[in-house]
């Protein structure tokens, strides 16, 4: 399974001076705030509406008809839709539609606003949706504080309800423009819904108060890189085809540089590799982009533009002739590892996997420069007395307007770990240079949609018979007619490493699997990622499957690639991200699911597992090993 889930998610200084269009670099503020400074002129309207207060909470009121709340907050989005093959072309329109609402901020009422729903997979919650609302929906002229657009994010993957707030503050300190954050208590027709981060969202005022000016253009970008013909994919925020179509070719030329090699620095061509990062920086406006990585790295977000190809925007600025970089979807900031499969050797004090950070880390010169960038940034704004005081004030400051739903979730304990740990982290893997690191990104994935018709060549295997549940098939490979044909290998992997039981269990082929088992399928076989048939039954609910495999011998206590026993994969609490993984895999797998039966079968498994003796892998590590003969007697 987690093999599946790899594929998608599968995502500048050398005068000492930190500079960003006409962004200068600063300090946090002295009172342990967390807004960028100065604010811009428009941050309060004529009736008095402050969106970005760092000293207290917004008062959200929504007022909409409760089917038009019942349609938006069910809307949702998997893997598919965001990821098919038509996206390297353009970017997938987003599901989500706007409804009539009122708003009410602080007392300030706009009677006729549009409501949606946002968010890409880990985010999605139909109980606590993020929300974007458009002042101007109906009023073309309507506005708070400037703004027609305002971004409440649900603080799901944010579980310090500090990593937006924190994590941008760091950014626009050190110089790389990045959104303001304040919190909000939304509340939906009367019901309190929960505490949200209000995000300024990444348009023309933010252009202007970042980079001095908004006449350039601007792209988002969501796991997507610059690769050959993939220039398209990037989605335009502005109304302009022609600047639009002449920023493209610019990227159809930084593209053309990044596919070539890194030459070999040596004592008779020091510079060849240097070439590179000058070309590089011809288009990518380089002292902003080692500071926007070093931050990025800085911060343990796993999520963005160098750790995922994903989370990021880039604005051309008609300034510098140059692309710059800005961080989105922050709320996956402040942790040592990525949650991501990654390569758990990768260094902690860089992120490589965006094509502009590989290639220039390959650069001796570059990674220098990266260096002494990250050191400054440390030195200048990794305060760990004032970090940790801010994060006391903000723990002050939302905990009485957190509902008691949400509040279980929320921990404070995580940020301030990592706080208190992360110099010392980076210094002692940085203190001889930066680690050499030269694993190279994979491009960006693109995904069959769900029901298209497996290959020709896949048809015709024992492994597709399993699947769609063909016994008669498979006694054709296990015993063929025309002698002497070759047999099958009943517990062969595919070329994607699973067993033909695993698939029918994936499958939920209940009569196949009892004949795979009679016929000698090895039911404790492990796929190529150690997943095993009852780590597939486990995870998505195959009561029946479960306790035929149970009883014919499948272990309890296997653990997989991601340290998970079969009781892990089905012990966590149903989610919409939950739901999204799940309706992905099937779709990879061109498999049927009843996502009911899934929901209710997995903790039907957890007991069931419970009661044969099975155990979480956090439980058995903390067991004491067997002695040695008495494994060998097992």
């Amino acid at each position: 399974m987690t093999k599946w889930i790899t594929i998608v998610v599968s995502l500048a200084v050398v005068t000492g001076m930190l500079v960003v269009a006409t962004v200068k670099p600063r300090e946090l503020p002295t009172d342990a705030t967390t807004q960028d400074q100065p604010v811009p002129p428009a941050d309060t309207d004529d009736r008095g509406i402050e969106l970005f207060p760092i000293d207290r909470v917004l008062d959200v009121q929504i007022t909409v008809a409760e089917a038009d709340w019942d349609k938006i907050r069910f809307q949702t989005r998997n893997f598919f839709q965001v990821l098919q093959a038509a996206r390297q072309f353009a970017p997938i329109p987003s599901p989500y539609v706007y409804v009539n609402a009122k708003v009410t901020i602080d007392g300030v009422e706009f009677p006729d606003v549009g409501l949606r729903k946002k968010g890409f997979i880990g985010s999605q919650d139909s109980n606590r949706p993020s929300l974007k609302i458009k002042i101007n929906h109906v009023n073309t002229q309507a506005h708070a504080s400037g703004l027609t657009n305002l971004t409440f994010n649900n603080n799901k993957q944010d579980v310090s309800l500090m990593s937006q707030t924190m994590g941008y503050a760091i950014y626009n300190a050190a110089g790389s423009p990045a959104p303001r954050c304040a919190y909000a208590k939304i509340t939906v027709n009367g019901k309190h819904v929960g505490l949200y981060t209000h995000v300024e969202r990444i348009h023309k005022p933010m252009m202007k108060r970042g980079f001095g000016n908004d006449t350039g253009t601007l792209y988002e970008g969501s796991v997507v890189d610059f690769y050959d013909g993939w220039e398209g994919s990037f989605e335009y925020k502005f109304d302009d085809p022609e600047a639009d179509r002449r920023t493209r070719e610019k990227m159809k030329r930084l593209i053309e540089v990044l596919k070539r090699p890194v030459p070999a620095t040596t004592a008779d061509n020091p510079s060849d590799a240097d070439d590179l990062e000058r070309d590089i920086g011809q288009l990518v406006d380089l002292d902003s982009f080692y500071t926007y990585w070093a931050v990025e790295s800085l911060l343990g977000f796993w999520d963005g533009y160098c750790a995922n190809a994903n989370n990021f925007f880039i604005y051309h600025n008609p300034k510098t002739d140059r692309f710059h970089f800005i961080p989105w979807g922050a709320d996956c900031q402040f942790e040592k590892r990525s949650k991501l499969p990654v390569d758990r050797r990768a260094p902690l004090s860089v992120k490589t996997k965006g094509l502009i950070a590989h290639k220039l880390y390959q650069i001796p010169k570059a990674r220098a420069r990266y260096l002494k960038t990250l050191r400054h940034i440390i030195h200048s704004h990794w305060d760990e007395d004032r970090l940790l005081a801010e994060t006391k004030r903000i723990e002050t400051l939302v905990t009485p307007h957190i509902p008691p739903r949400q509040r279980a979730t929320v921990t404070f304990d995580g940020i301030r770990k990592f706080i208190r740990n992360r110099r010392g982290d980076i210094e002692s893997e940085t203190a001889d240079g930066m680690p050499l690191w030269a694993a190279i990104p994979k491009p960006p994935p693109l995904l069959k949609l769900p029901g298209q018709r497996a290959r020709r060549q896949d048809r015709n295997t024992i492994f597709h018979a399993a699947k769609t549940g063909d016994i008669d098939a498979i006694k054709t490979f296990l015993d063929p007619p025309a002698k002497p044909a070759k047999t099958v290998d009943i517990n062969a992997h595919n070329q994607s490493g699973i067993t033909a039981l695993s698939l029918a269990v994936l499958a939920g082929q209940t009569r196949t699997v009892e004949f795979l088992i009679k016929r000698g399928a090895d039911v404790t076989r492990p796929n190529r990622d150690q997943n095993t048939a009852l780590h597939s039954a486990a995870f998505l609910g195959r009561v029946e499957l479960a306790k035929m495999l149970i009883q014919h011998g499948a272990k309890l206590n296997v653990i997989n690639n991601r340290k998970e026993t079969p009781l892990d994969t089905c012990q966590a609490p149903w989610t919409r991200q939950l739901q999204g993984i799940v309706q992905f895999i099937a779709g990879l797998l061109q498999i049927s699911v009843d996502l009911d039966a899934v929901q209710s079968g997995r903790p039907i498994i957890a007991k069931l597992l419970r009661k044969h003796g099975a155990k979480l892998a956090s439980e058995l590590a903390s067991e004491p090993a067997p002695e040695l003969g008495s494994e060998l007697e097992k």
